[in-house]
């Protein structure tokens, strides 16, 4: 369903409601009938309310065009009269006190965990295992904070004895893009999937012959088109306004997932890569 924002919501979603499960009928029919009672409630207590999981209640809106909750939510109000804006991640409000808004933040956190388990498209992360486990090379991009999670991406493959690769600097990741040859992986790591730099390093590594990988909050960026898989978080807080000082939690758990699998596969060889790792490290660290 393609959603156009100068509709008025509520109209639109009766106007699809032949066209959604049974389950997807009855949370339209719940947002129809209380539109305002909507506005005041987060997607958990919506899920509660309709004895739902709240996975159930996000596709409800991806179904609807949105890319989430959050867009849903917002467009809802902007229909009823209101037009909130969210600094920090919704559900925490100006009267918390600090204990409380650092159990929530923790909270919404693992619940992103969670939701992006449950919604991981299985054949994807399966090929993408399957790319990794047989390339050569195997090289990360990412700018700002997403560079640090490339850079713990190849932290944690090299500890397993793949031949991984991350350059924080923006025109180094173009160069090093070139330095890839066919069979190789491209893995390129951005919210918003606007990003200059790994779409510029993603296409250069595509025309090296390289097979092309991203991770992205936003499946339907430029980033996402031109890779040929997509890696999908999901993230409660679907703003992409301040990408400086968004979690990436939710990103690293999948590359700790995605490292740990390939480990798994490769059982005896990385066992011994391990080991000898840590022998090197202990050396390193703390003398003989």
């Amino acid at each position: 369903m393609n959603y156009n924002n100068s509709n008025n919501l509520i109209p639109y979603i009766i106007s699809q409601k032949e066209h959604l499960n049974e389950s997807h009928c009855k949370i339209a029919d719940y947002i129809i009938s209380s539109p305002d009672k909507i506005i005041g409630q987060t997607s958990r207590e919506i899920a509660d309310t309709l004895n739902f999981s709240e996975a159930t209640i996000i596709r409800f809106c991806q179904k609807l065009g949105f890319k989430g909750y959050k867009d849903f939510h917002l467009k809802l109000a902007q229909d009823q009269g209101n037009n909130p804006a969210w600094h920090v991640p919704q559900g925490i409000t100006k009267d918390d006190d600090c204990l409380s808004v650092v159990k929530k933040v923790m909270q919404i956190e693992y619940e992103d965990i969670k939701f992006t388990s449950d919604m991981l498209n299985e054949d994807i992360v399966l090929n993408v295992l399957e790319l990794i486990t047989k390339c050569n090379k195997l090289v990360f991009f990412g700018v700002g904070s997403s560079a640090l999670v490339a850079s713990t991406a190849k932290e944690h493959f090299l500890h397993y004895g793949k031949s991984a690769y991350a350059e924080l600097e923006g025109l180094s990741q173009i160069v090093l893009a070139n330095t890839l040859a066919l069979g190789d992986v491209a893995f390129a790591i951005s919210i918003s999937g606007a990003s200059k730099i790994p779409i510029k390093a993603l296409e250069v590594a595509a025309k090296c012959g390289a097979h092309t990988i991203c991770l992205t909050q936003n499946p339907s960026s430029p980033l996402a088109k031109i890779s040929e898989y997509v890696l999908q978080v999901y993230r409660k807080d679907q703003s992409i306004d301040d990408l400086g000082t968004a979690s990436r939690i939710v990103h690293m758990a999948l590359i700790d997932s995605l490292a740990i699998a390939y480990a798994s596969q490769e059982w005896d060889r990385v066992a011994q890569i391990a080991s000898v790792n840590r022998a090197n490290f202990k050396d390193y660290l703390y003398g003989r």
